[in-house]
Parts: C-alpha cells; structure tokens; sequence
C-alpha cells in the first residue's frame, strides 16, 4: 500500500506512473507540454490511457542537463500542477529543489520524487511536516551534470542497496511516513550497470520497501534494441518493465502508459 495523503494506492498488483515532462529539454518529449494547458490535456489522455498516478517534473535530469533556477522550475510547474490537481488523480512532482517542493506540497502534491535521494535535510523535514511518502532515488552524486563521470562501482547492486537502505531508514525515522525505492536506472550508470542492477532487482525489493523501476525510452533500451529515437523505443521498455514486475517492482515510471497498460493486463492475467 502505498499512503497519498488524503488516499492509498493499492501496490498488490503493479501500478504506472505516467510521465509528464513540463520541460524544454527532457530526452524524449522535451518541449511538448510546456504550455499547462497542453499538460493539461497530456495528464487527460494518461489518466484515460491507465495511469494510475502522474509524475510532473520541471527539470531536466538528463545526463548534461542544464541546471534551472528555483523560479523558472516554479514557473514551469505550478499552474499546471494545479490544473492538473483538479483531475482528482494523485500527482507526484519530481524536484530536487526543497523550494519548489514547498510550493507543490503547498498546493496538494501527493508524493516527491527526489532523483538525489533525499540528500538534503529540508526536503525530509517537508516530507515530514507534510505527512507526504517520498520516492528515494540513487544518484552517485547530487548533481546530474556529473553524474556520468562517477559510473564507476565494485558491485553496483551491493551499493546501490546500501544507499537507499541508509536514506530510507534515515527519512523514517526523521518522520517521513513512507518511502519507494528507485535504482536510479540511467542516473549516473552504464549499460552494465542497469543490467546488473534489474536482473538483481529482488535484492533492492527484499529491503522491503516498494520499488519504483523507470527504463522508459532510456539510452540502454536504445543500446540493447538499435532504436536510436526514444519515442520508438516502446517495446523495449515494455520488455525491461515486465522483467522488473517478475522481480518484484510495484510501480513502473512510463511515457507510453496504453502499452504498459496492455501488457500489464496480460501479465496479470497470467501471473498476478
């Protein structure tokens, strides 16, 4: 079970998270909703496609990504993120940013998604204030511009674990009610390592947190596949995803929610 504030999300079967990239430079669908209206109309067609709660982000965290200021991320989110409230779906905003979490929290977000693991102080106090679960990602470093050049790991699962036990045990006790653990697919790791850290995945889910798994349209589904534009790489995702539900994953962080919704049904029907 996965608490949203006012609301739970029943995590006995996995769930989809749609991705919604309010941003000029995100890899994939950089530039297509940041007009809230058209992120309006985005959220609507996610929610219709089967999503079952929604990720709005107003950074780029792509490897090389530029930095925005806290009023420009503002700027970006929060009148969509407030149309987009009115939907009645849960909402989770990615930020690394206490200030524009502040904002969001303010407003009614559900849940922070925080690509530096809660690193910083101020974010796990608003979690905390707000009664607000947190998704705890791995970033060997906190800045994703640098990310890249730390790819470099003994055992990346052994380490990977231990970060986000050490941050999850740290946020709980200092009062944030719930946490979701995310690997960090992408985030400062090779092809190797993603490899490494999905065909392990159950060692990261036996800390007994729910995992969330995001591989959508990313590099290595390109590297694995020979699909050099991500928005065709839908199958691959939808391939690396089903693994990560056979290895324990309760919720999938997706651009393409009607295949995952599909295939979903299937493995349900089959498995579930």
């Amino acid at each position: 079970m996965l608490w949203l504030r006012d609301r739970t999300l029943d995590l006995s079967r996995p769930r989809i998270m749609g991705i919604l990239n309010l941003t000029p430079d995100s890899f994939s669908d950089g530039g297509l909703y940041l007009d809230p209206e058209r992120a309006l109309e985005r959220a609507k067609t996610l929610v219709a496609e089967g999503a079952d709660l929604l990720d709005l982000g107003a950074e780029s965290t792509r490897p090389g990504a530029e930095p925005v200021s806290v009023e420009e991320e503002k700027k970006r989110l929060l009148p969509a993120l407030e149309a987009i409230l009115e939907l009645g779906v849960p909402v989770s905003v990615d930020t690394r940013k206490p200030e524009v979490a502040a904002e969001a929290l303010k407003l009614g977000a559900h849940l922070i998604n925080d690509v530096t693991g809660l690193r910083d102080e101020r974010m796990v106090a608003l979690c905390a204030r707000y009664g607000v679960a947190a998704v705890v990602m791995h970033m060997p470093v906190p800045d994703p511009q640098a990310m890249m050049a730390h790819a470099r790991y003994g055992d990346v699962v052994a380490e990977v674990k231990a970060f986000l036990k050490a941050q999850a045990e740290s946020a709980l006790r200092a009062g944030v009610p719930q946490v979701v653990l995310d690997p960090g697919f992408g985030f400062g790791k090779l092809l190797e390592h993603n490899l490494a850290l999905l065909k392990r995945l159950e060692e990261i889910v036996a800390l007994g947190h729910p995992v969330l798994v995001g591989l959508s349209r990313k590099r290595s589904i390109g590297e694995l596949t020979g699909v050099e534009e991500p928005a065709k790489r839908v199958i691959g995702s939808v391939a690396a995803h089903l693994f990560a539900v056979m290895k324990g994953a309760r919720i999938l962080r997706v651009h393409d929610v009607a295949a995952h919704r599909e295939a979903l049904a299937v493995w349900n029907a089959l498995w579930g």
